[in-house]
């Protein structure tokens, strides 16, 4: 690590204040530089030459962090977080944006208030930034070398704050509205999203079709019947009307489906029965100062790298009415060579879902994946979860 580097990972938080200024946003702890000065650093290979930065290191000494969705939130997650440098001040931050604690709600629940749609979001973004500064702390070297982020779903924008493209509360306020219109969009009509594990034959397109018909010879207009979820292959989840996933459910047998399950969810995220919250969303990404991110971060919508501010401003805008299709970036981020070494990946967040999906996309770029707990400060391991569950 240069001298540089190491001044900054000493002095470092999370910047928590609006550039422009905004009077309603907190302002970051005295002393906080935000991680994306210590990714300047760490990539400025121009002013210290004979420190690397993270793009032209050997493959094996680069890193990748996955940000975990809607779904992973547990109950005490943040635990074993609350030891590390800044996080306390990550949750003062958010309780001045949310307009309510929580790192209680996280910590205490109960459950059912901690998985609603408009607190699991924030609680999930939170967690996982947090998580972040664990990762710092212990392993500085994996922040210093990463070279990719990805998140799934809400994510995605803990993703682009890590990676320098927003700050903090910015990012924060734009989960907080996002969730409350995804949330008032599930209570319009009653919709759902199904967990489908299938095989090579399985037949998903018919399966949809054949399910808005039936919901038509039920009268429903409109209906909305789609996969919503690109996992791993041949496992998808298909969000929609409700009529249509009990429909899929009893025809399993006949579309080659090996098993499916109802995911504990409020509505058919990631489809167009989202679309009363993309117009909100957008009026909140306007207001955002949106940069160009410091290491690559991947798009839900395309799979593909962000071109470039407006294109992140375009797509978060287009991704709660969109496919999460997160096979194809797993695929986009671990394509190589044969012979050419896998990153380290981390997964930084509650749960473990995302580390289970790579598995089964990618064995081979597994075998270097871990983890961040965020329920325990200890290290030790602890089983690998079903790789369905907890992912909208």
């Amino acid at each position: 690590m240069s001298a540089r580097v190491a001044r900054v990972a000493r002095a470092r938080g999370w910047g928590v204040r609006f550039s422009r200024g905004a009077s309603s946003f907190p302002v970051p702890p005295p002393g906080a530089v935000d991680v994306a000065e210590l990714l300047r650093d760490a990539t400025a290979a121009a002013e210290e030459p004979s420190a690397a930065p993270a793009w032209r290191r050997t493959p094996g000494q680069r890193s990748v962090l996955l940000f975990p969705g809607q779904g992973s939130q547990e109950v005490g997650m943040g635990r074993g977080l609350l030891g590390f440098p800044r996080v306390r001040e990550l949750y003062d931050a958010a309780r001045r944006v949310l307009g309510y604690d929580l790192l209680e709600l996280s910590l205490h629940g109960p459950q059912e208030d901690l998985d609603r749609t408009v607190h699991c979001q924030p609680a999930v973004f939170v967690a996982s930034l947090a998580a972040v500064e664990k990762l710092h702390h212990l392993q500085p070297a994996v922040i210093e070398n990463c070279v990719a982020a990805a998140g799934f779903s809400v994510g995605e924008f803990a993703a682009l704050v890590f990676a320098g493209a927003m700050e903090f509360a910015e990012g924060l306020y734009a989960v907080k509205v996002r969730a409350e219109a995804m949330q008032a969009a599930s209570e319009a009509i009653p919709s759902g999203m199904l967990s489908v594990l299938g095989q090579p034959q399985s037949k998903f397109a018919s399966a949809c079709l054949d399910a808005r018909e039936h919901c038509r010879s039920l009268g429903i207009e409109d209906p909305v019947c789609e996969v919503s979820n690109y996992l791993f292959p041949h496992c998808r989840v298909i969000s929609g009307h409700l009529e249509a996933l009990q429909f899929l459910r009893q025809n399993s047998s006949k579309y080659h489906f090996r098993r499916t399950k109802m995911l504990p969810v409020s509505g058919g995220f990631h489809t167009r029965l989202m679309q009363p919250a993309v117009e909100p969303l957008a009026q909140a990404l306007k207001a955002i100062d949106i940069k160009q991110p410091l290491v690559s971060v991947h798009a839900n919508v395309s799979g593909h790298r962000y071109a470039n501010a407006q294109h992140i401003r375009k797509l978060l805008g287009q991704q709660v009415v969109s496919p999460v299709k997160w096979e194809q970036t797993m695929h986009a981020i671990y394509e190589r060579r044969r012979g050419t070494a896998f990153p380290r990946t981390w997964e930084v967040g509650p749960g473990q879902q995302l580390g289970s999906i790579l598995r089964s996309c990618n064995l081979q770029a597994w075998k270097f994946y871990d983890h961040v707990d965020v329920l325990r400060a200890g290290e030790d391991p602890s089983e690998v979860p079903d790789p369905e569950q907890s992912l909208r």
